[in-house]
């Protein structure tokens, strides 16, 4: 039984999709991919706990604690409404950017794309060391209670679900996975 070819010079055509012999994706490619999407949902409940909490101090007790005391003592009602209101506003559009960020890099490792894991490494590294900066250096945890307390857990719960990201996203293996699909689609 002789094969019949499939194009005009005899031979099997070559599809660069065709993707079946490069073997199954290992276990820490794929936690690379869905760990995205789990750390997205968690910067937003941060987010979101976070403005639920500003909003529960009000502006005035929210403002005090972070502009100088001369700085706050000058400012009228309307004034500590009004950095309030802005405060409020950039914390909302700083959630978004984030959003926005994690879908380009979740996307980008759903189709096994290396800029996407290389700029899931460079974002993560940049969250851990303001995360240092804020969790180790920045919070009094003694003062803390309610949603303030809850956003800290969180955000301490975070961390350690970002560097188990990075772990998987530096093994060896998903290196391996993603340079091969690099290859292939080159």
């Amino acid at each position: 039984m002789t094969e019949t070819p499939e194009n005009k010079y005899g031979t099997t055509p070559y599809s660069a999709t065709d993707m079946s012999n490069i073997g199954d994706e290992p276990r820490s490619a794929r936690l690379t991919k869905s760990l995205v999407w789990v750390l997205m949902i968690l910067h937003v409940l941060a987010g979101v706990i976070g403005i639920v909490a500003m909003q529960a101090q009000g502006p005035e007790a929210y403002l005090e604690a972070y502009l100088p005391p001369s700085e706050f003592q000058s400012m009228t009602p309307e004034m500590l409404d009004t950095a309030f209101g802005a405060t409020l506003v950039m914390a909302i559009v700083l959630i978004a950017i984030n959003v926005v960020l994690f879908v380009i890099v979740g996307l980008g490792l759903r189709a096994n794309r290396n800029w996407a894991r290389f700029m899931g490494l460079v974002l993560a590294i940049l969250f851990l060391i303001s995360s240092a900066y804020s969790l180790l250096l920045a919070t009094n945890y003694g003062d803390q209670s309610g949603m303030m307390l809850f956003g800290t857990i969180v955000n301490w719960i975070i961390v350690l679900a970002t560097i188990w990201w990075i772990i998987q996203a530096l093994d060896k293996q998903t290196h391996r996975w993603f340079a091969l699909h690099k290859s292939l689609q080159a």
